[in-house]
């Protein structure tokens, strides 16, 4: 019986010996890894208090000398070191949960936030939510908003809904399918109906997030592309700019009289017939009191805006670029058709890198610069296209003397002072083609999109936000394989591969026996 009792005591102290350091450690990492010290880590501490307390009373009734003695030296040393890994295994728990190390090893860089968005992000002022109305979102979309979270310095938060279970949240955001997202920011809201992602989600957080909408007036009455519409239409960039906060408005000058006050931005984009002197008086004007204005004028038209541009040193070459590389017409393109990869260093196109926008008859931008403006040639044709001088007959041909070599500027943006106290400038971007925006044209998959709205949303001084964020995508990797070869792969790693591995290991055996 004695035996017994004194087994019990045993192993009861070897329990509180272990039990106390583990719920200690416990109730610590809960605390600093959650940062709330809720009833989860203070119950843990507790216990483990007590745990600690109970094995030192029993150890000293035990025994009187139990401090002294060389064995409980070494288990407190024991102890002691049980203590402190555990203590270090938390540490590097607390560390990897704060500061996370990532490598993107994908090919377009899928999981690695755009320099536009950390921008926006890391510039709230105003805390912003996201709410998620799908309990059962995918993996990616939290992975995703995980690391707008991680960016926004406390600003950006996150949360998954079950609009079955709260209904009165659901309602109140008018929500009325599954896997809706509303961003909210104060009293605005954004709602996202399409599938999460970077190219979304960063405009919406743009929107809900600024002081003053840019209003860009596209003028009408010559014959202009329309912003609704076929594949001749501005259809695709108008949403685009609409989703980046852009409002967009008709300007008929001649109706009108005037340009309107509230104007951040006038659009000229390919009018057939020319701007009456009125109509030119006014866009000057407007330029000269500090106004923004984007022209995108084809070739052999007359717009009426020559006067216009030549006070901005510029002339329109009025001749088709002609590509003589070859590349176009690898994918369906004409030699009328240039493939545009060369940039100027521009907020409109400092992130672009060498992506391909394609401008179909387009002409080039003869460049006078006046002093003082600062001009910046922001798309340029290759080396291998010319401005061909014999266009309208069709023959194609680069004759030396005649036509003009490339690089040749296709888009041209201008800033030019008006004053130092107050501060104003007048802002102009010219484009030697208006189809390069349109659906049609966009339709080739090029960032002619971003060319555009990006000049719209620097016209409108809006250089410092994100710009445009193209979706990601993903390149096809997989391999077609024929009937015969996928056979042949068959029949080698079902038969063949285990034939050779189970031939091997006769063969070392009977060298062995």
């Amino acid at each position: 019986m004695k035996r017994f009792a004194q087994g019990s005591a045993a192993g009861m102290s070897t329990l509180l010996l272990w039990a106390a350091p583990l719920l200690i450690i416990a109730g610590l990492s809960a605390g600093f890894v959650t940062q709330r010290w809720n009833w989860l880590p203070l119950s843990l501490l507790s216990l483990g208090g007590i745990a600690l307390l109970l094995w030192l009373i029993q150890q000293s009734r035990v025994s009187s000398g139990f401090w002294g003695r060389r064995s409980t030296q070494t288990s407190t040393n024991a102890l002691l070191t049980v203590i402190a890994v555990i203590a270090l295994l938390g540490i590097v728990n607390f560390l990897a949960d704060r500061y996370t190390l990532e490598i993107d090893l994908t090919e377009n860089r899928a999981f690695t936030l755009a320099p536009e968005t950390r921008d926006v992000l890391q510039n709230l002022d105003q805390p912003v939510r996201v709410l998620v109305f799908d309990p059962n979102a995918a993996s990616r979309d939290r992975l995703l908003l995980e690391q707008y979270r991680r960016q926004a310095n406390n600003q950006f938060s996150f949360e998954f809904i079950d609009p079955q279970e709260q209904p009165a949240l659901a309602k109140k955001y008018n929500v009325t399918q599954v896997g809706q997202v509303i961003v909210v920011a104060g009293k605005k809201t954004q709602r996202i109906d399409e599938n999460l992602s970077e190219s979304n989600l960063t405009p919406a957080l743009i929107r809900v997030t600024s002081d003053r909408p840019i209003r860009a007036y596209f003028t009408t009455g010559h014959n202009e592309l329309p912003l609704i519409g076929g594949a001749a239409s501005l259809s695709e960039v108008a949403k685009l700019l609409e989703q980046r906060d852009v409002q967009l408005q008709p300007l008929n000058l001649l109706e009108k009289g005037k340009i309107p006050e509230d104007a951040n931005v006038i659009v000229v984009a390919g009018p057939r017939q020319p701007f009456l002197r009125l109509e030119q008086d006014l866009l000057k004007e407007y330029l000269n009191r500090g106004g923004s204005l984007l022209l995108m004028l084809d070739v052999d038209v007359n717009a009426g805006l020559e006067d216009l541009l030549k006070n901005w040193g510029l002339t329109l070459d009025n001749r088709w670029v002609i590509d003589g590389s070859g590349v176009g017409q690898q994918v369906g393109l004409g030699p009328d058709t240039i493939i545009v990869s060369t940039y100027g260093n521009h907020p409109i196109t400092q992130r672009f890198a060498q992506g391909p926008s394609v401008f179909p008859r387009a002409q080039a931008i003869r460049v006078d610069p006046v002093k003082d403006d600062n001009i910046v040639e922001i798309a340029l044709s290759g080396p291998q296209t010319w401005a061909e001088t014999e266009w309208k007959s069709g023959n194609l041909e680069f004759t030396e003397g005649v036509d003009t070599k490339g690089p040749l500027p296709i888009g041209v943006a201008i800033t030019r002072q008006l004053s130092n106290n107050p501060p104003k400038e007048a802002r102009l971007v010219v484009f030697g083609d208006s189809e390069f925006a349109t659906d049609g044209v966009i339709a080739y998959q090029g960032i002619n999109s971003d060319l555009f709205v990006n000049s719209v949303l620097w016209l409108g001084d809006r250089d410092q936000k994100a710009l445009s964020i193209r979706p990601r995508e993903t390149t096809n990797r997989r391999l077609q394989l024929n009937v015969t070869t996928s056979r042949w792969i068959e029949m080698i790693s079902v038969f063949l591969l285990p034939l050779v591995g189970f031939g091997s290991a006769v063969f070392v055996w009977w060298r062995r026996r």
